[in-house]
């Protein structure tokens, strides 16, 4: 207590304000100024009434410590502390073990976190070979729950960058899938989101920008699909996705009809793809030979080399033959875009022969990826040069029929 019995700020409130020749209610007023817009009070005269309590002894409640500070110009510590009372400079040990158990206070386990972990790495290595809608369904089930630990509660600082990492390849692997299954606007969100998540986890950006090349591939935004998967090889480490990613920048370049960046890009690919790591060749961002082959063939359609795509299209089933992982996916759209190739040499008997296998393709399968070959080839089929031809109206009738019955997302009640 100071001098007098009384709290040292009624010395310090009194003081402040005899110094500047204030009044109470000129002290209230400055009080009003000094609470804004931001800080309501109640009627002038009961603001004068508190601070007449405050000089007799009683202590300031928010927000008045905060508005005489604003007024006189100085801070909480000096209006309101006791200046004699040493004991502020012990050190409470109380309040530091209090302190150190907030700290390592978490709503999930690292244990949680690896399995959640574990479950996405498996999900991505089960990706061609279970259909894309299930896939999906799953997929989104643990972004879910990651998202669920990451608002619904506070962890570790590290533990939340790793949740969002893991929720970033999530995100990414989601993109993929709905673009897949011909939902472009869900895909680009996704994709967005994923790369959200990778920067705010500190982690690698390779997967979510593969994911939006991708996508932006498949909205003819063709610069933007190439630019994506060139940043994201500058990113990657030498894994199967840095090989995926000069593919990507490399058919998005063909399609911008850039077709030096095009063969530029094919070269990184397979120079990255001699210090890669291991590669399943299963997982959304696999590249083994055989895809790489499919990204050599297209290029070479959109070069009009309907010879090199044919070479590409050998290159892949050589590849398949040696015991590289067998993706329906990945043959159906080499079978197709070995078609294409066909109808650009005017050999549709050899079209037809180069398609009939794949168009059993089982409908879950038939994703976005595979169904814009067959519209491909269904445009080249309506030149002026094939009018009249049998052969042609009966490979129109069996697109028709394959693109008919295609890949759906399923409802997830269903699963």
């Amino acid at each position: 207590m100071a001098e007098g019995g009384l709290s040292p700020w009624v010395h310090r409130i009194r003081d402040e304000r005899r110094t500047r020749g204030w009044s109470q209610k000129r002290l209230a007023t400055h009080l009003f100024r000094a609470a804004g817009t931001d800080i309501t009070l109640p009627e002038f005269e009961s603001v004068v009434r508190r601070i007449k309590d405050h000089e007799a002894g009683s202590r300031p409640k928010d927000p008045y410590p905060l508005l005489y500070c604003r007024a006189f110009g100085i801070d909480e510590a000096t209006l309101l502390g006791d200046t004699s009372a040493p004991a502020t400079l012990v050190p409470d040990i109380e309040d530091i073990s209090a302190h150190a158990a907030w700290i390592e206070q978490t709503n999930v386990g690292d244990i949680t976190i690896s399995m959640i972990d574990e479950t996405r790495y498996h999900l991505a290595e089960r990706h061609t070979q279970t259909p894309p809608a299930r896939m999906l369904i799953s997929v989104l089930h643990q972004h879910r729950q990651v998202r669920a630990l990451l608002r619904g509660g506070r962890q570790r600082l590290r533990q939340t960058r790793e949740l969002f990492r893991i929720d970033a390849d999530l995100l990414a692997h989601a993109c993929i899938l709905l673009g897949d299954l011909y939902d472009d606007e869900s895909a680009v969100a996704h994709g967005m989101a994923a790369l959200l998540s990778a920067q705010e986890a500190g982690a690698n950006e390779a997967a979510a920008l593969s994911a939006q090349a991708k996508t932006e591939r498949w909205r003819r935004r063709y610069a933007a699909s190439a630019d994506a998967a060139a940043h994201g090889f500058n990113r990657s480490p030498p894994t199967p996705m840095r090989v995926l990613l000069a593919c990507q920048e490399a058919n998005a370049a063909g399609l911008l009809g850039d077709l030096d960046r095009a063969r530029e890009a094919l070269r990184r690919a397979e120079e990255a793809a001699e210090s890669a790591a291991d590669d399943s060749g299963l997982s959304p961002w696999s590249c083994p030979p055989s895809r790489r082959a499919l990204f050599t063939l297209s290029v070479a359609l959109q070069a009009n080399d309907p010879v090199a795509a044919l070479k590409a299209a050998a290159a892949a089933e050589e590849a398949w033959a040696g015991g590289a992982p067998w993706v329906a996916g990945t043959w159906a759209q080499v079978r197709f875009g070995a078609g294409i190739a066909c109808v650009m040499m005017d050999d549709l008997d050899a079209a037809a022969e180069q398609i009939d296998p794949a168009l059993s393709l089982a409908p879950e399968y038939r994703l976005s990826t595979i169904t814009r070959h067959l519209v491909q080839m269904d445009t080249r089929l309506t030149a002026p040069r094939f009018r009249g031809s049998d052969m042609v109206t009966t490979l129109r009738e069996q697109i028709r029929v394959f693109n008919s019955d295609r890949a759906l997302p399923a409802l997830e009640e269903d699963a």
